[in-house]
């Protein structure tokens, strides 16, 4: 696994999943293998905290094969989450403060500059600030 070019022009690298227990920890992985050594400590961990919250909504909520797509710009970092399933449009759900699980698209919110999904589908991106 190479690591992503820091370039004006976004380079991006696409790949397949387990859909078993492991598939957030090997995302984290290829994460940080691509993009590790070109961002801050801070923007690393936010970059990992992100892409496990989305790659486990997909294990637990989606369907079939898991794509995870980075993409690394000048400006930010994008990380797609991608499965097989269809109209499920993720929101951040309103819950008790102690309640436990269901919080990935609140800390999502809180680290990225944005985020969103591709209506109609369960492709879910997050943008990321380098620093």
């Amino acid at each position: 696994m190479g690591n992503l070019d820091h370039e004006a022009t976004p380079s991006a690298l696409q790949v397949a999943l387990p859909r078993d227990l492991s598939c957030a920890s090997t995302a984290r992985r290829i994460v940080s293998d691509a993009v590790g050594d070109r961002l801050t400590e801070r923007a690393l961990e936010r970059a990992l905290l992100a892409t496990s919250e989305l790659v486990t909504n997909a294990w637990k909520h989606g369907e079939g094969q898991i794509e995870l797509k980075v993409v690394r710009s000048a400006q930010s970092l994008r990380i797609e989450v991608i499965d097989e399933g269809s109209g499920a449009v993720p929101e951040i759900r309103e819950q008790p403060a102690d309640e436990y699980g269901g919080w990935g698209l609140r800390i999502v919110d809180e680290v990225a500059l944005q985020w969103g999904c591709f209506e109609g589908t369960t492709h879910v991106w997050v943008e990321l600030p380098l620093s």
